[in-house]
């Protein structure tokens, strides 16, 4: 490394994978082999309090824009507006230019800005990556699909934005030996490997996996053969000991005995276990194979004298997922029997659609409480490494509350790049820049116990203020009619709500979230989904008029300024 190899820019890999849980890769205590998120882990740093949306277009509308989703158009999560909520300001369903991405301020310094992988951020005209800053792009646009080359939907509801678009124009044919972990990563090697001047580079590679339907190609089926045929608790028990050896969790922490939502091993019949046992086999293939696809990406950027002046983020979108196939309109038990071939044999090909449940999934995110689509920490606290030779820190573990908008204004602080805040209109960072403690150019925290994080996504709401956590869940996951304070120092796996013993701390966190709600424009939610007025065809057309007919003529031009009148459910 020559001794003035620091005076250029750096290069940003931002690597997000879908609802992987918290302790499924190897740096957070997971069986499944990661050996090159391993080498992130040590020599990055490993964050272990850091957090997301519980779902993932919120999550990717905060990460690239550094802004509140309720700020970037993910208010709600498509389709899951409510009639009053729909088109509204904050509520538009895709990324809006109310917010600048990571690309587009970067293009204008003279970086290539290159994406592969999953957008969830708007299809139609103007709302792809191609018009957010992408020099040049692959990307899958929707939720979920197929990861092979039929490019089937997950429901009949999802098809009019299950589509892959290239630099901005819709891709009619995949090759026949697409795969979206391999064909991600060969983009985007393709992309950094046909640069041809010498100019930093962002790269942005968002993974569909591990997100059903579990698939992989047949070469990986049986890398995980008999690994989970012990069960939930088997698992579970080992997860929970590795993450002590690492001192990512208290020696003195017990096993989650889960949200009690879901059917216990010993429950299960001989078959219904080896179906299971079958569907975490699949899981755990995907995940493997996507850190094979990630060692391959390094490996190109060594050979090409790239590795080093790249500073590199993971995440994880949301915790770990519970949705079965028929969790998605309108599939059903028996459309999805009839559809689907998913006998033990072939599962994991490409006429099969399983998930990984929701007993799994609260495994696959131990110590954690509950999973993605919740406000519990298993729903919005993701592994996180940030690595790099630029960086001081190395192999270190840390409490440090972080937040997914945290990640753009490092990145520009690394880059030297200040945010425009001068332009008329643009929404405040939420984020905050964590050079500083990276560099340990200062020993104060990213944040103190007097900072407050706020999260909203269906209704599940919470607040985070030091070690105190309050929380709101509608039903199934909540009673819909109270919130919960927990401390999260002394309870990580919120078991024991102290609302009662501690009123003023309650009050106090109560009136955060109504500043919190006040401030980003959130809008209480009808009882009436605006899908099930408008059709979903009519609802991913995003079409202002719409607003109109669901108020009857009337609209509601309360936008943001709607008082969010369910602060005291």
């Amino acid at each position: 490394m020559g001794a003035n190899s620091y005076q250029r820019q750096p290069n940003f890999l931002l690597i997000v994978v879908d609802d992987m849980g918290y302790s499924d890769c190897q740096p957070f205590g997971g069986e499944i082999r990661t050996p090159n998120l391993q080498q992130l882990a040590d020599n990055g740093v490993r964050f272990r309090n850091f957090h997301t949306s519980s779902l993932c277009a919120p999550t990717r509308a905060m990460l690239l824009s550094g802004c509140d989703n309720h700020q970037a158009g993910l208010g709600n999560m498509p389709t899951a507006h409510a009639t009053n909520q729909y088109m509204q300001p904050g509520y538009e369903g895709y990324l809006t230019r109310d917010v600048l991405t990571i690309p587009e301020i970067l293009k204008e310094t003279g970086y290539h800005t290159y994406m592969a992988g999953k957008w969830h951020l708007g299809e139609l005209e103007g709302q792809r990556p191609h018009d957010r800053g992408f020099e040049r792009v692959f990307s899958f646009l929707g939720g979920g699909v197929s990861h092979f080359n039929d490019q089937r939907a997950l429901s009949e509801f999802e098809e009019p934005h299950t589509k892959y678009s290239e630099n901005g124009e819709t891709v009619a044919h995949l090759p026949a030996d697409f795969y979206t972990s391999d064909y991600f990563t060969d983009k985007m090697i393709r992309y950094i490997t046909e640069q041809q001047d010498g100019d930093p580079f962002f790269a942005y590679l968002a993974f569909t996996a591990p997100h059903d339907p579990l698939q992989v190609p047949d070469a990986w089926l049986d890398k995980y053969k008999g690994v989970y045929d012990g069960g939930y608790d088997a698992i579970r028990k080992q997860r929970l000991q590795q993450m002590k050896e690492l001192a990512l969790i208290p020696d003195e922490l017990t096993k989650n005995e889960g949200s009690g939502h879901f059917e216990k091993w010993e429950e299960l019949t001989q078959e219904e276990q080896k179906e299971a046992a079958r569907k975490m086999e699949i899981y755990a293939a995907m995940i493997e194979n996507l850190d094979w696809n990630l060692g391959r990406l390094f490996d190109k950027l060594k050979d090409t004298n790239k590795f080093d002046d790249t500073i590199i983020f993971f995440l994880s979108d949301n915790g770990a997922n519970p949705k079965e196939p028929h969790f998605y309109a309108p599939n059903t038990k028996e459309s999805i029997a009839e559809e689907y071939d998913n006998s033990l044999e072939n599962m994991g090909r490409i006429n099969s659609f399983v998930s990984i449940g929701g007993a799994w999934a609260e495994v696959a995110n131990t110590p954690l409480s509950y999973f993605k689509l919740t406000t519990y920490e298993g729903g919005t606290q993701t592994p996180f490494l940030v690595s790099g030779r630029r960086m001081h820190k190395r192999g270190t573990v840390t409490d440090e509350m972080l937040h997914v908008t945290d990640i753009l204004p490092t990145i520009l602080d690394y880059a030297n790049v200040t945010y425009p805040n001068n332009k008329p209109g643009l929404k405040p960072l939420y984020g905050t820049s964590l050079k500083p403690y990276l560099q340990e150019e200062t020993k104060q925290p990213v944040r103190t116990a007097f900072d407050v994080l706020g999260f909203e996504i269906t209704e599940c709401k919470a607040i985070l203020k030091g070690d105190w956590k309050l929380i709101f869940m509608p039903p199934p996951y909540g009673k819909g009619d109270e919130w919960h304070l927990y401390n999260l120092k002394e309870d990580l796996k919120e078991e024991n709500n102290v609302a009662a013993k501690f009123p003023e701390k309650f009050s106090e966190l109560k009136a955060e979230w109504k500043a919190y709600a006040l401030s980003v424009g959130y809008i209480k939610a009808s009882d009436e989904r605006a899908v099930d007025k408008l059709g979903y065809k009519e609802f991913y057309r995003f079409d202002p008029k719409h607003r109109i007919e669901l108020e009857g003529g009337k609209g509601n031009s309360a936008g943001s300024s709607q008082e969010p009148t369910g602060l005291m459910d």
